[in-house]
């Protein structure tokens, strides 16, 4: 026969407010919800009591000899009323005659606890725009709350973002991602389209990091080479491959900041250039033959699938034209071994990232500002970083490659 397990006093503490509970004749979960909502409430005032006695360092009612001559002045005159997770409580803030006291459990012109703050922003870096977040809140939590109210709870996220932008970086990202993307943002009241710069590093342990995100009207040159100058001021001494597509002015922008960063063409953009140039009952086919080159097993293999193909589509000569702009990128990669080779010949990475930021920019309309626009990329940018604490798939292999190949270039920094 089993023993009894021996309940403990924390056990014999719940069982008694489940029992006060059941007592109460609840029966659905809207009144749990409201029980439970008005036992936080008088655990709420009890904590601002005792934190009060404490300021006062003495009792209520007590005679003993006081240290100063500040005295309790007894409470507000109407109940304050707090919104909460649950909905909202009332609670009543004692009084010193000195107006020294300030509470910390709920702080002096607070109106919401910790905890909604959160949910908010949560809300806000989800893409969720002011009004859909006061219709959730409303018919979730039966609290109204001002969009007033929630800008303001978003503002502190604008120091964090300045923060973010300007934070030290690593001195070395071996892989470094970099990519625009389109948002509308609202200017001299019209709609205007930006271009937002994104830029993924993947730092000497394999982790992965958004080194920053700028906002320029149109894509050029001399803001790309801003932003390495941005990356090179902030600690980043070396990069040694830039995987792109085929952006505006980035290799020379790269070459003047980084000239020992080699420069990889996306393979997947290049395809997806070359089958746009086809008719659709073609597509299938030359994409097949196509691939056969660039996941060839090694250089020669894929010169000969090269001379393969050229000879199958020699006719074709706008196919042949683009295949032949483009061939030493795909050629350039079997230069490194399969782990880096995986790395550098798609910008998937950071595709990945930007499917995420237009997940909580498309269908949102045209943004009242670039700091509006700026802090929900943030914010959704910090909530996909919570699933990149671990270095990526084969670091080591990736690792010991990059010491094959760059030796103390590369080692230098593994070191420290």
């Amino acid at each position: 026969m089993s023993k009894k397990k021996e309940l403990t006093e924390e056990d014999k503490i719940d069982g008694q407010i489940l029992d006060l509970l059941m007592k109460k004749g609840i029966k659905t979960a809207s009144e749990i919800s409201n029980a439970l909502n008005q036992m936080y409430g008088k655990v709420v005032q009890r904590l601002l009591d005792e934190e009060f006695n404490e300021f006062m360092e003495y009792e209520k009612g007590s005679h003993q000899e006081k240290k100063d001559e500040n005295r309790r002045n007894g409470s507000t005159s109407k109940g304050k009323k707090v919104k909460t997770d649950n909905g909202e409580i009332i609670i009543v803030p004692p009084r010193d005659r000195d107006g020294k006291f300030e509470p910390q459990i709920v702080k002096k012109r607070q109106k919401v606890l910790e905890g909604f703050d959160n949910l908010v922003i949560s809300m806000y870096a989800k893409g969720n725009s002011l009004k859909d977040i006061k219709d959730t809140i409303r018919e979730i939590y039966s609290i109204e709350l001002s969009e007033e109210k929630l800008s303001n709870m978003t503002k502190s996220v604008s120091e964090e973002v300045e923060k973010w932008q300007n934070r030290e970086l690593e001195n070395c990202y071996p892989f470094v991602y970099v990519d625009c993307l389109y948002c509308s943002v609202r200017e001299d009241l019209r709609s205007v389209k930006k271009a937002i710069y994104v830029v993924l590093g993947i730092d000497t342990l394999g982790v992965k990091d958004v080194l920053g995100i700028w906002i320029e009207t149109t894509e050029t040159a001399s803001k790309w080479c801003e932003i390495f100058e941005d990356l090179k001021s902030r600690g980043v001494e070396d990069i040694f491959f830039v995987s792109m597509d085929g952006l505006t002015g980035l290799p020379e922008a790269v070459e003047r900041v980084y000239p020992q960063a080699i420069l990889q063409r996306c393979i997947v953009h290049i395809t997806r250039n070359i089958y746009s140039i086809l008719p659709k009952k073609e597509v299938k086919e030359v994409v097949t033959d196509f691939k056969e080159i660039y996941t060839a097993s090694n250089l020669e293999h894929a010169k000969l699938e090269y001379e393969a193909f050229k000879k199958k589509y020699k006719d074709n000569k706008k196919l042949m034209k683009k295949v032949e702009d483009n061939i030493n990128w795909i050629m350039q990669i079997f230069e490194y071994p399969p782990a880096i080779r995986k790395l550098i010949y798609t910008t998937n990475a950071i595709e990945s990232i930007n499917a995420g930021l237009r997940k909580v920019t498309k269908g949102k309309g045209t943004f009242i500002n670039e700091t509006a626009l700026i802090k929900v990329l943030y914010l959704r940018i910090q909530d996909l970083k919570k699933k990149w604490s671990k270095s990526i798939n084969n670091w080591m292999d990736v690792q010991n490659e990059l010491a094959g190949i760059f030796e103390d270039r590369f080692i230098k920094y593994i070191e420290n």
